[in-house]
């Protein structure tokens, strides 16, 4: 069970997150409310509900100070940004629940989702400042930059980065040195999938950002879900 003192300290970390958004111009009326949603029922699910929160909190901040670096203006983001980034963690969380013998492998793949979507936030949006054109993920041909599917050094350094630090969060709760690769493996791998995605259908109009974002999370979801059935 959540105590009220946990409950308070998140409603108020919400609260300080939505002001904040809502002044920035980060997330729209939508996209805020669905964050706090997406937050309180981390904050509900899984075995470890406070750490699931702040996992969900860092995700937002990492990205949203990513999205709005110096130089590149940042559109205001919606509810489909949202949806597409943060519903397959929430799914995973909810299999918790569904699937109450084996929680931790379903945890994992909870942390493989964030990794997963925070890994191609910062691969879109450090990738940016690319000092050499991208390549495309299927031919590894020069493309223009911010064509769907291009891939570059620096972006998949920042993928690396993002899955990192969301290993690190998941190692100091359990000590679990493999996991922690796996969570790692689970954002590279998630962010190229996203990439390959992009290439192959979003470019030619057939799905949305959306459902490629969703696809590239719940890829890395699925990626540690396995490791963790196998394993955990």
């Amino acid at each position: 069970m959540v105590s009220l003192e946990e409950m308070l300290v998140v409603l108020a970390l919400l609260l300080a997150f939505s002001i904040f958004s809502y002044k920035k111009k980060l997330l729209d009326t939508d996209g805020i409310l669905i964050a706090n949603a997406i937050g309180i029922a981390a904050m509900l699910s899984g075995p470890n509900r406070l750490a699931n929160f702040f996992v969900v909190v860092i995700f937002f901040l990492i990205a949203e100070l990513a999205s709005n670096f110096p130089l590149k203006k940042h559109e205001t983001r919606g509810i489909r940004n949202i949806v597409g980034n943060a519903l397959p963690a929430l799914i995973m969380l909810f299999m918790t629940k569904i699937f109450p013998q084996n929680p931790l492998a379903f945890e994992l793949a909870f942390f493989g989702a964030v990794s997963a979507a925070l890994a191609d936030t910062l691969a879109s949006e450090v990738g940016y400042y690319s000092k050499k054109d991208p390549v495309m993920i299927t031919t590894f041909k020069k493309v223009k930059p911010g064509i769907d599917g291009g891939i570059t050094v620096l972006g998949e350094s920042a993928a690396f980065a993002g899955g990192l630090s969301i290993a690190m969060i998941h190692f100091f709760l359990y000590r679990n040195i493999f996991m922690f690769f796996v969570i790692i493996l689970a954002g590279i791998f998630g962010t190229n999938i996203d990439s390959l995605f992009g290439a192959t259908y979003e470019r030619k109009k057939i799905i949305g950002n959306t459902t490629v974002n969703f696809i590239g999370s719940l890829s890395g979801a699925l990626l540690a879900l396995g490791f963790g059935l196998a394993l955990l």
